[in-house]
């Protein structure tokens, strides 16, 4: 499964990135959100992980922009403030999950494992 991982800070991308990675997924990375509409535009992933709060592009209209392209993206938010008119707009937006800085990587992997079809298999920690 291919994956986008959006966060304007490159240390939290590096971070999400090795741990997707190490669940079998392939990982494509963008720190702002225009770079991740090239890479969006490019790779087609199934699946997105956007940060809601970064300077160029916002991740709700990220996702707005993502939608126009491929309206079945499936996307996990994620910010670090529980805002609950980000997550309503977000839910509104169809972002399956909204999570909130700093993940429990350990909850993380049991909602992509949710996600994840059969076939694909997730290993432990």
């Amino acid at each position: 499964m291919n994956v986008l991982v959006v966060d304007d800070e490159v240390e939290v991308v590096n971070f999400f990135s090795i741990f997707l990675r190490r669940l079998g997924l392939n990982v494509e990375k963008a720190t702002c959100g225009q770079e991740a509409l090239e890479l969006f535009s490019r790779h087609k992933p199934e699946w997105v992980f956007l940060d809601i709060k970064m300077p160029d592009i916002n991740g709700l209209d990220l996702l707005k922009q993502m939608k126009e392209i491929d309206i079945g993206i499936k996307a996990m938010m994620i910010s670090g403030r529980d805002d609950n008119s980000d997550q309503d707009e977000a839910r509104a937006l169809g972002a399956s999950e909204y999570l909130i800085k700093p993940i429990d990587l350990d909850e993380m992997r049991k909602i992509i494992k949710k996600y994840i079809p059969e076939q694909e298999q997730i290993p432990a920690a």
